[in-house]
């Protein structure tokens, strides 16, 4: 998984993160917002962190699974604390920030490709419908039909 440092106004601040190319990056209050892709093609995963003024992180969510593919865009904000975009699965996905720590039961609150770090409070929700990747069926048997027609000669 890639890592980068962040550097702000110039500066390194000793802080590592998970992800290779910063997406976006909001200031919301006090608090900075930013979405962080991986960069790898067919496993494309989207980091999204939520730093205080200390540049420590608050909160943090990863949206992603093996083998999907994902775009960051059309990223939209509303106010007063509220974000969309679209990832994964042709998905539109919803963020709202919070003022202050809310209740979460770990595992059971967040929508299907979402994974965050094990806690009992969280700073912001994620809400959105993914839909399935389109699979192949693989039954490991060539499609013969196909073939014999293909190749049948009358």
């Amino acid at each position: 998984m890639p890592r980068s440092a962040l550097i702000l106004n110039g500066q390194p601040t000793g802080q590592v993160i998970d992800g290779a190319v910063l997406e976006a990056a909001i200031r919301w209050r006090d608090l900075l917002l930013a979405f962080v892709t991986d960069n790898i093609l067919h496993e494309e995963a989207l980091h999204i962190y939520l730093f205080d003024a200390q540049l420590n992180i608050v909160d943090s969510a990863r949206l992603g699974w093996m083998y999907a593919t994902g775009v960051f865009s059309l990223l939209n904000l509303c106010p007063p604390n509220t974000v969309r975009f679209r990832f994964f699965g042709d998905t539109d996905w919803t963020l709202e920030l919070f003022d202050g720590d809310v209740f979460a039961i770990p595992f059971f609150q967040d929508p299907r490709g979402v994974s965050r770090p094990f806690r009992f409070h969280r700073r912001f929700q994620i809400n959105g419908n993914p839909k399935p990747e389109p699979s192949v069926p693989t039954t490991g048997q060539p499609d013969v039909s196909t073939d014999r027609d293909k190749y049948h000669r009358s």
